[in-house]
């Protein structure tokens, strides 16, 4: 017997002697165990025995191929999920560009993502795998950002609104001093709030618990803001009250942008004409984003006259603060309108093209936009502020002041202009032109029937324009003027506010210093649908007083210091010039 082929050799050797059988050698017993050693299956079966006996281990050869793999897909992973999250640091939409960025990654020279995507039957670039890569990213990030909020006070920002299926649901932002002194505040979005119903209680009840479950304290709370409507800013019950009683140290602060788009709604009330220019605005831009051939016909007019093919801009109806660019739309492209709008009513005969027509060749409302561009510029400087992402509200009034002068100016160059106003260097100067334009579209009959016929610029402006201004700016003063006394004191601390003259400096803020030691520093009691919240004081009043007594020394220095360096600075440039 083998033992070579008998142990390693294949079963498809039924009878073979050597294997499964004994054999004799007989009288030439060499030439047998030559003709043996020398067969195929005898030499099979002794490469297998050597490679038996080899130090190879193929379950380690598995492992280490195994560990290579892994390696190499955790690596193009890494590469992936560093893709997705610059997408949504950029703010693009995941699902559409994620796959693209990554593929163009992979082509510019990164070779393990190439190979990685080119040679995997799975790539993790379906929208399936990506929305789950997203879901891990966003949990990475909050159990970070959570971790960073322990124990830290804040404030709180949340918004109502809703989705697409019209599902009521808020918006939850909270804002934080940062410990790293990389930033000295950051603003952490954390989630949309389900709600089942739009009352304070149940709104209130949602916030705290979506809070309570991602264990921030709700007690933390040092300042809040939301809109301002009567459910949220309700000082008897609305939503900041009821935050107000769970933590008594919490100061309401009312959206001012929400506040200054108010002011401007509220004038409908007692001005309808500005009701009559939101309707032909909206009804204007429908007209050509619903009808590809009509608007076609608006930029094909707009050509012959040399003039850049432009769109209607929408004049959002609960947002009059974008009535700005689409009134300068309106007036920038109003003789393409009418032509646009004479030849369409020539070829379909539409009633409806005929009742746009008749509002944009209305004085009243062509003289109201033109109004608009004018008082709307100073107003949307103010909202541009207000929007901007660290808002200064100490230096708020300041702002407020500017745009009021700004209004009250407008009516002085009005009045000074009266008769001339072609020579006023305003929007409004192209009301004269604009009137002759409208006489000149307008058949003598419909003339006489109008009421506005005898209407000129200077009668509209007496008569609409400047009371409307006037009444502007109250709305804005009424808005603006009267804040919550805590966050009045916080003024104390800008150094635009301080004064002029070292002598001054000991009774510079005395009261705002005092107003913040009184809230500050002394324990709190809220009482709220008959149950009661105490809280301790923050501060000792004491040292807080001591404290912010020093505070205002040290900035007096800073910007002494400041202004004599940039002293330093213009006469160095002075001398080298």
């Amino acid at each position: 017997m083998c033992k070579h082929c008998e142990l390693f050799g294949t079963t498809a050797a039924a009878d073979k002697p050597f294997v499964k059988r004994g054999v004799q050698l007989g009288t030439h017993p060499t030439r047998k165990l030559l003709s043996h050693s020398n067969s195929k299956y005898h030499k099979f079966s002794v490469e297998r025995y050597t490679l038996a006996k080899s130090s190879i281990n193929v379950y380690r050869q598995l492992q280490i191929k195994d560990a290579h793999k892994k390696a190499s897909n955790r690596s193009a992973l890494k590469k992936i999920f560093k893709c997705l999250d610059f997408v949504i640091k950029q703010k693009w939409a995941v699902t559409e560009n994620a796959e693209k960025f990554i593929k163009f990654v992979a082509n510019i020279g990164v070779v393990d993502l190439q190979a990685f995507l080119s040679s995997s039957s799975v790539t993790y670039l379906s929208s399936s795998s990506i929305t789950e890569m997203v879901m891990c990213l966003s949990d990475y990030l909050e159990r970070e950002v959570l971790t960073d909020l322990s124990g830290k006070e804040f404030s709180l920002l949340a918004d109502e609104s809703s989705d697409i299926s019209n599902r009521s649901q808020m918006s939850v932002m909270i804002r934080c001093g940062s410990a790293d002194g990389i930033e000295s505040v950051r603003t952490f979005f954390m989630g949309f709030v389900q709600l089942e119903k739009g009352t304070a209680e149940c709104i209130t009840n949602s916030l705290e618990t979506f809070l309570l479950g991602k264990n921030i304290n709700v007690a933390n709370i040092r300042f809040s803001g939301f809109d301002g409507c009567n459910t949220m800013s309700g000082v008897q019950k609305g939503v900041q009250r009821r935050v107000q009683h769970v933590s008594p140290f919490s100061v309401y602060i009312n959206c001012r942008n929400h506040r200054l788009a108010l002011c401007l709604a509220h004038l409908i009330k007692r001005f309808p004409l500005l009701q009559d220019v939101d309707t032909t605005l909206l009804s204007l831009w429908k007209l050509f984003e619903f009808s590809p051939q009509k608007l076609a016909v608006f930029k094909h007019i707009q050509a012959v006259y040399g003039k850049d093919p432009l769109t209607i801009t929408r004049a959002a109806a609960t947002r009059w603060l974008s009535h700005l660019q689409a009134s300068a739309r309106f007036i920038s492209r109003y003789v393409c309108i009418l032509d646009t709008l004479d030849a369409i009513y020539a070829e379909k005969r539409e009633p409806e093209i005929r009742g746009i027509r008749q509002n944009v060749t209305d004085k009243n409302i062509v003289a109201t936009v033109l109004l608009l561009c004018d008082i709307l510029k100073p107003v949307n400087m103010l909202s541009l502020y207000l929007q901007e992402e660290n808002v200064n509200f100490t230096s708020l009034p300041e702002r407020v002041k500017v745009t009021i002068d700004s209004l009250t100016s407008l009516v002085a160059i009005y009045r000074r202009y009266s008769g001339n106003l072609v020579n006023s260097e305003t929007e409004f100067a192209k009301c004269d032109q604009l009137f002759l334009e409208i006489d000149d579209r307008t058949a003598l009959e419909r003339r006489m029937r109008q009421n506005n016929l005898d209407l000129t610029p200077d009668a509209f402006l007496e008569e609409t324009g400047i009371p409307l201004v006037y009444e502007l700016v109250q709305e804005i003063e009424d808005a603006f003027n009267h804040g919550d006394p805590v966050l009045n004191a916080f003024g104390f601390f800008n150094p635009q506010n301080l004064p002029e003259n070292v002598s001054d400096l000991p009774e510079y803020g005395n009261a705002s210093i005092q107003r913040l030691v009184a809230f500050y520093g002394s324990p709190k009691t809220d009482i709220f649908n008959g149950h009661t919240t105490n809280v301790p004081a923050l501060m000792n009043p004491v040292q807080l007083e001591t404290e912010l007594k020093s505070v205002k020394v040290q900035l007096y220095m800073l910007s002494v210091i400041d202004f004599k360096i940039f002293e330093m600075l213009m006469y160095t440039l002075h001398s080298q010039v």
